[in-house]
């Protein structure tokens, strides 16, 4: 990551939230900072947080490590923002990923800079390509595979993304490690930017519906998940945890 880049003259400002670094920025400043990213010949992963990723980040090595060398740590939640400033660090500005989503893709269009699909399965990516076909008529998608790959598959599909050279790899479900894979596998990458977030290509495909800004501002945006997912509902628990390690780093001034 361009060290350049981290102070306030970027707008970006590094905070840590429960010891996890979370990044303190405007949407439009984060959208000005991935513009330079496609150009600087660099390498960026963007990692977009949740309040169970939060967690995870606390005691797994390999997860912190991704955040910390992450270009941007974007928090999708909206207790992660609240947890801010209960702890006084700072004032963060919350995501909706597929909203970012579009936005990124909407400036990879208007740059004339290039993209690749990976992940989901076959037909969800197929029709996720077409779906964005016509809604970016000018978007140039430079190659697709779905997440679902064996072992042996992996070597040739990164060797496709290394000639494809993309400004932007979009990966979702079906990749071992999921949002690791790509710090894993960043060795084996051209410079650009790479983003994992979870099931997009189902909502690109019209599989799956996006959480409504309603829920989202609720902060209930996994309620549109349950009835597919109802085991989901347990998640509750680690969220009581988390509250509980928030009441004590405000005690003990941690």
């Amino acid at each position: 990551m361009d060290n350049n880049l981290n102070n306030k003259a970027s707008g970006r400002i590094r905070r840590k939230v429960l010891g996890v670094p979370v990044d303190e920025i405007t949407l439009g400043s984060a959208l000005k900072l991935l513009e330079l990213y496609t150009q600087d010949n660099e390498k960026h992963q963007i990692s977009l947080i949740s309040v169970r990723e939060l967690l995870i980040a606390r005691h797994d090595i390999e997860y912190n490590r991704m955040l910390k060398e992450s270009s941007l740590v974007l928090p999708t939640a909206r207790g992660i923002a609240a947890a801010a400033r209960f702890l006084k660090a700072g004032s963060l500005t919350r995501v909706r990923p597929f909203a970012f989503l579009i936005r990124m893709l909407t400036l990879i269009e208007r740059t004339n800079k290039t993209v690749y699909l990976l992940g989901a399965k076959k037909e969800d990516v197929e029709q996720a390509e077409r779906n964005l076909k016509a809604s970016f008529p000018d978007l140039r998608i430079v190659g697709r595979f779905s997440g679902f790959f064996t072992k042996e598959q992996e070597k040739n599909i990164l060797l496709a993304i290394r000639k494809a050279s993309p400004s932007l790899l979009i990966c979702g479900t079906g990749l071992r490690g999921r949002e690791k894979w790509i710090l894993r596998h960043k060795k084996d990458f051209n410079p650009g930017v790479y983003i994992w977030a979870d099931n997009c290509f189902e909502i690109f495909s019209g599989k799956e519906q996006q959480p409504s800004k309603t829920l989202f501002a609720l902060g209930l945006e996994q309620l549109t998940r349950l009835k597919k997912h109802p085991l989901k509902v347990f998640r509750i628990i680690p969220f009581l945890f988390f509250l509980l390690l928030l009441l004590i780093y405000r005690v003990f001034k941690l």
